[in-house]
């Protein structure tokens, strides 16, 4: 299955590739990566695709570092809620909220991991992930952390920002080169990927606050891309519903409308107001449902391919490959290796 990237996403990327002397259009077909100009934005890209896009960017880079570069053009510009939700706040604390929505706003696999200790609070990027080789990957990590310091450089320019950063990874490049960036001690070969920062610091008034703006801004994300703030994002409740109850894998778009009490095309527009599309949904929920189902060894894999809705074995096979980079007997193998070793 071919994949495509969104055009403000190619738009930044596009920028960093300039700025770090990367070769794009090389790497677009290496990957063999299309362009969605379409309505809508496009699935997102699957974590090992995004993690090789990375990757072969950062090593073509004749000019710096790519992830950098590409944390300094990163904007939420295709979302002007969260453009102003961002400006508008009152102080860094209120901006919490928005690394609780990464996974929805940005990649659903990657994530913030928050702790208040008192006089310091520390951020850990996380990436959730089946596949070992991606848990922790040091460009995905990197990127999450160049990202947050960006942007608190960008809404607290006169604010000081990170105290410390450490990685779990030994450094990719220069080691100076993280500290220019950060503008702080970075350390390596740490126990956890950490953001340390001042508490205090995140009650400061901000250059750009308009409570007012805030608040109208944080309910236009909450209404139209999380949920609204009562009920579950919807693709939370598709999520929930298809863990409920299997059949709705056999049962198609109007089996899922009919479970959730709408209309298909007004199940269609919600999901596309959202970013996503019933066919997203299947595929992310059907790879979850699939890892978890295959280290169950009572499951053989043709009642595996049944129960996710699949006709016949070959057709989970080849979606399995595209997901994992790997057959549904050769996952099985390798999770059991590890669990016995």
């Amino acid at each position: 299955m071919k994949h495509y990237i969104g055009l403000e996403f190619l738009s930044i990327l596009t920028t960093a590739s300039a700025r770090s002397g990367s070769n794009l259009n090389a790497v677009l077909a290496s990957l063999a990566l299309g362009i969605h100009a379409q309505e809508g934005r496009p699935e997102p890209l699957p974590l090992p695709l995004l993690a090789s896009l990375l990757e072969q960017l950062e090593t073509r880079a004749s000019r710096g570092r790519f992830i950098f570069a590409l944390a300094e053009a990163f904007n939420f510009d295709a979302m002007p809620a969260v453009s102003a939700f961002l400006v508008s706040a009152h102080s860094l604390r209120q901006l919490n909220a928005l690394l609780e929505w990464v996974p929805v706003l940005v990649h659903p696999e990657l994530r913030f991991d928050i702790e208040d200790h008192g006089s310091a609070i520390s951020l850990h990027p996380r990436v959730d992930s089946e596949d070992p080789r991606l848990i922790d990957h040091p460009l995905l990590v990197e990127l999450m952390m160049a990202i947050v310091a960006h942007l608190s450089a960008q809404i607290a320019p006169n604010m000081v920002g990170a105290r410390r950063v450490t990685f779990k990874h030994a450094p990719t490049s220069d080691p100076a080169l993280y500290e220019t960036y950060f503008r702080c001690p970075v350390g390596f070969h740490s126990d956890a990927n950490t953001m340390f920062g001042d508490n205090q610091l995140l009650d400061g008034i901000l250059p750009g606050s308009l409570p007012h703006a805030h608040k109208s801004a944080e309910e236009t994300i909450r209404q139209h891309l999380l949920g609204d703030g009562l009920a579950p994002p919807l693709t939370m409740q598709v999520d929930y519903l298809f863990r409920q109850n299997l059949s709705l894998f056999s049962a198609g778009l109007a089996g899922l409308a009919r479970a959730m009490n709408m209309h298909p095309r007004a199940l269609q527009r919600q999901l596309s107001f959202a970013g996503s599309s019933y066919s997203m949904l299947l595929r992310r929920i059907r790879h979850e449902h699939a890892v978890n189902m295959l280290r169950n060894p009572n499951l053989d894999i043709d009642t595996i391919a049944l129960k996710l809705g699949f006709t016949e074995r070959r057709s989970f096979t080849l979606a399995f490959r595209q997901w994992q980079g790997c057959t549904p007997r050769e996952y099985r193998s390798a999770a059991k290796r590890v669990l016995t070793t």
